[in-house]
């Protein structure tokens, strides 16, 4: 144990690992000179001479033998055995005072009595068990009076004539580390430790120290005989005998001693944090004559509830007349007919207190509905920073994401070494950050998303494949991040309902793979596009594929072939006004430069006839005899056989940029149609991109808007590229344009208005 404040945490669970009641801690202030030691009292089970000598075994437990623990209450959680070692942090001798019903022991270890061995092989260390027999003679004693007092402990109590058992650790001489101590931490410490436990009450100091979980707000609260009259109906349906309330209690001919007690839902959720480790704080509490009955059955045997409500939910209920057909240790009810009966009783107190809960939930829904938009939170806490607070408050540490589905998170990231309660508490009660959506390149197999709650942060993976194919279309955008957020929560809400880790890993696994599928399947994102065509360059089919999908991007319309005599693909596209013009489609996948013969021009050629094409686009990673240019056997045979040759990078480059450049197909079979050699195509391309970028949306405008100025004036003349490119180049922004540009911009016009205007002979008619 590195921190002091743990040590003494360990020396209280082992406390109420004995069934102690009361647990009482002393430890100094810094500035007391008089009062050098560290006190841990409690009244749980004693040692007798056995149980001091297995208070010393590594690997077995600190107070209690079995046959011991076969008796005590509570479930056993001691680390090991280990607990003792913990005072080694902070004093360099222990003193433990122990009484049973037979005898008082007393047994004293001084850790420097240890020596260190390079082999190991240390001599053991012989401790003295000192049996106490003049009880008042010690009580007299002014050392232990004066510890005693420290701690605030009833000495009268401890030398009572009646049967009794307690055990006391002081901790002497203290070591450097024990002054690091501070008070108000240890009590957070101890607190947070502390499950809501009705029968254990530990005090620091004479101060009592309670439940963390005590401070939880309460959202629901009501006694048994406040069940309304509805329930009570619904119940006596449900077991076929009549029930009634008296007083706080709720009768029936099965439980004529009645069953008694409260129910309460808290905002935060009970079921985490380390005081889980000592014992539940959610779920139901069944006790009978006093005695907790199903300590490791939060459902009492039932069916799995609602787990929103269920996580905040507990129910301490008196249930005496189960006594009958309880298990010999009581640790449980035996299946049978009374105890079916309490299930539905249980039942209805639990739809209870989710139907008051849902109650206070829609409330604030409601309150943030009558806020004005700007103030209005859409999305509810409770789906977002409550989840995340409650799953968060449930782990016992953060552990890293792993490379594959493991028990670490596989969206959610977190430092492993922060302290993760001031988070918790942020995310319970401050108004909500706003959430900001960043891209950062984390490689093709990285996560989807990933979620760091303490920065109000998603950071969407800029190389997984579902959101190359949507980050760059502006609606699809904000799909894409309320999608990953949906997804990162996902993982939340799987665990807040107690799925295990791994099985959650998993399932987000396949998620995961789906996406990507999904996203090959029907591409959309001209950047994905273009991103999937550079990565299929050394892959023969994918390379096919993502050149026919690349075609349609651009607007022709293509399909597939491939085949042994068949080009990889035909695509058409219809250049007004001179009609359809059809080209075929050819892929060279390689790893390096393509060989000659593996390209086979006469062959693509052959292609281009027998289909009757007007031309060929072959895309390939590059072409031999690159040095020597037009030189080049392939540019002369590209040339010679009307070849249009183009890298995969130049056909990436081109798809990515053209809604941006506006490359339409049109452009695109311009070059395939008139440029062959890789140098020709080279240029042609190079040209696309040094060509000024007109808005060409406002170009469009700008010529309607022309055609409407001169609907009145020159009515005997037509309306041709150059008088439309006048009234245009009016305009500041396209003061420098060109007549080219504007014919182009008229042609591509007439061919998206479907019927309502044509080109002909450099002038356009518009049919009205």
């Amino acid at each position: 144990y590195q921190s002091p404040s743990k040590a003494i945490e360990e020396l209280v669970v082992n406390s109420y690992d004995a069934d102690a009641a009361e647990c009482r801690v002393f430890v100094p202030s810094p500035g007391d000179p008089r009062r050098r030691f560290v006190v841990v009292y409690d009244d749980g089970e004693g040692m007798d001479y056995e149980g001091l000598v297995n208070l010393w075994h590594i690997g077995r437990s600190s107070k209690r033998p079995r046959e011991v623990a076969r008796h005590l209450k509570r479930k056993q959680i001691g680390k090991f055995g280990i607990g003792k070692l913990a005072t080694y942090t902070i004093a360099n001798q222990v003193t433990y005072v122990t009484r049973t019903d037979e005898s008082i022991l007393c047994v004293t270890l001084d850790f420097r009595h240890f020596a260190t061995s390079a082999t190991g092989a240390n001599d053991a260390v012989a401790l003295s068990v000192r049996r106490i027999g003049d009880w008042q003679s010690f009580a007299r004693d002014g050392r232990f009076r004066h510890v005693c007092e420290a701690a605030q402990i009833d000495m009268e109590e401890l030398f009572k004539e009646e049967p009794c058992s307690w055990t006391l650790a002081l901790l002497e001489d203290l070591k450097p580390k024990a002054q690091s101590i501070r008070l108000g931490r240890l009590g957070w410490v101890l607190s947070t430790a502390m499950p809501l436990q009705e029968d254990f009450r530990l005090f620091l100091n004479g101060k009592e120290i309670a439940s963390h979980k005590e401070s939880y707000e309460t959202i629901v609260t009501f006694c048994v005989g406040d069940l309304p009259r509805r329930r009570i109906e619904a119940l006596q349906r449900s077991t076929g005998e009549h029930w009634w309330l008296q007083g706080e209690a709720l009768f029936s001919d099965s439980f004529p001693s009645g069953v008694s007690g409260f129910v309460l839902v808290t905002q935060q959720a009970l079921h985490a944090g380390k005081s889980a480790d000592l014992g539940r704080s959610h779920g139901f509490f069944i006790r009978v004559r006093d005695r907790l009955i199903n300590q490791d059955d939060a459902f009492f045997g039932m069916t799995p509830l609602s787990y929103q409500t269920f996580n905040r939910f507990r129910a301490e209920l008196q249930v005496d007349d189960l006594d009958t057909v309880l298990t010999a240790p009581r640790e449980g009810g035996e299946e049978c007919e009374l105890k079916s009966k309490l299930e539905c009783l249980l039942a209805e107190l639990f739809y209870e207190a989710r139907d008051q809960y849902e109650g206070y939930l829609r409330e604030i829904d409601s309150a943030e509905l009558r806020k004005k938009e700007e103030k209005r939170n859409f999305v509810n806490p409770r789906l977002v920073e409550h989840s995340v607070a409650d799953v968060l408050a449930a782990q016992r540490q953060i552990v890293r994401q792993g490379a594959e589905a493991d028990e670490g998170w596989f969206y959610l990231e977190l430092d492993p070494d922060m302290d993760l309660r001031p988070l918790i508490r942020t995310l319970y009660q401050q108004p909500r950050s706003r959430y900001r959506y960043i891209y950062v390149q984390q490689g093709a197999a990285g996560r989807l998303v990933s979620f760091n709650p303490s920065t109000s942060t998603f950071t969407l993976n800029a190389d997984h494949q579902f959101v190359r194919a949507h980050a760059d279309d502006g609606r699809a955008k904000v799909l894409l991040e309320d999608l990953v957020t949906a997804e990162a929560l996902l993982e939340v809400y799987l665990r807040e309902h107690h799925v295990p880790a791994h099985t959650v890993g998993e399932v987000l696994e396949r998620r995961d793979a789906l996406l990507r599928s999904l996203a090959q399947d029907h591409p959309f994102s001209l950047e994905s596009i273009s991103s999937a065509l550079l990565d299929a360059a050394a892959n023969e089919h994918d390379l096919e594929v993502a050149l026919v999908t690349s075609a349609r991007a651009l607007g022709f319309v293509a399909k597939q072939i491939s085949g042994d005599g068949e080009p990889d693909g035909i695509a058409r596209f219809t250049d007004y006004p001179s009609g359809e013009k059809k080209i075929t489609l050819e892929a060279k996948s390689s790893k390096s430069v393509p060989s000659l013969s593996s390209i086979d021009f006469a062959g693509l050629r052959e292609h281009t006839q027998r289909h009757h094409a007007d031309g060929c686009l072959l895309i390939a990673p590059s072409y031999p005899g690159s040095t020597r240019g037009e030189d080049s056997a392939a540019a002369t045979r590209a040339r010679d056989l009307r070849i249009s040759c183009w890298t995969v990078e130049q056909l990436a480059r081109v798809v990515a940029a053209a809604e941006t450049r506006h490359l339409t197909a049109r452009r695109v079979l311009d070059i395939v149609l008139n440029y062959f050699s890789p140098d020709q195509v080279s240029e042609a391309i190079e040209r696309l991109f040094t060509d000024a970028a007109w808005d060409h949306r406002g170009l469009y405008r700008a010529i309607l808007v022309a055609f409407q100025e001169l609907e009145d004036r020159l009515p005997d003349s037509d309306r041709t590229v150059e008088l439309i490119a006048g009234e245009v180049s009016r305009l500041p922004e396209f003061r420098r344009i060109t007549k080219e540009a504007v014919r182009e911009a008229m042609i591509e016009l007439s061919a998206a208005s479907q019927g309502g205007m044509t080109y002909r002979e450099g002038a356009v008619v518009v049919h009205i």
